[in-house]
């Protein structure tokens, strides 16, 4: 009786994740065509400032999880902007909670062409309390900028997943006359203009 009512919920759970049009989203039949494949393949351009190398690290992190050494095909241009304002005055005069906002600019280029193939940004912000003690003050800025950085990390990660996926699509219905779709040796495919 028991095996009768485990496979008849196997069957149903089966049957369930069948029709509700569940669809592996990072890996395809070939893996080397594979989405977790193309985004190991981004290198990030090098950026001086302390917020941008944790950006940077924070892409590499989210990009890349699992470390696979490939040839790099893409190129991650980043404009990152800061500011920091006040949000809440006290009665003397001086902040007493101060919003980070962190906005940037990527785009994404084809390293053997050098040409554009997607295009974004995206703006997050938070706040802190600022208190008497500066080193609290510093400490929570920082902590706050690095949360941020994880979040935008996150934010472009997802955005280029998305361009990658579109760019397949077009590539694969060859719907659009302004575009060649072009597939190496590895059944990797991308689009370029004409």
């Amino acid at each position: 009786m028991t095996k009768k009512i485990k496979i008849t919920v196997f069957l149903i759970s089966f049957f369930f994740i069948n029709c509700c049009g569940l669809q592996v989203v990072y890996k395809d039949q070939n893996l080397s065509s594979s989405l977790s494949h193309e985004l190991a393949t981004i290198a990030i351009q090098k950026d001086r400032t302390q917020i941008s190398q944790q950006l940077r690290k924070n892409l590499y992190d989210i990009l890349n999880p699992d470390y696979i050494k490939t040839d790099t095909k893409f190129l991650l241009v980043l404009e990152l902007k800061q500011s920091v304002n006040p949000t809440f005055i006290t009665t003397t005069g001086a902040s007493g909670r101060n919003r980070i906002s962190l906005s940037v600019n990527y785009k994404l280029k084809d390293i053997a062409t050098a040409k554009e193939v997607a295009k974004g940004s995206s703006e997050v912000s938070d706040n802190y309390d600022v208190s008497l003690n500066r080193y609290a003050t510093t400490i929570a800025e920082d902590y706050v900028k690095n949360n941020l950085t994880k979040l935008l990390a996150q934010n472009i990660r997802d955005m280029i997943i998305n361009d990658l996926v579109e760019l397949r699509k077009n590539c694969q219905n060859l719907q659009n006359d302004e575009t060649i779709c072009i597939i190496d040796k590895k059944q990797s495919s991308q689009i370029l203009p004409k």
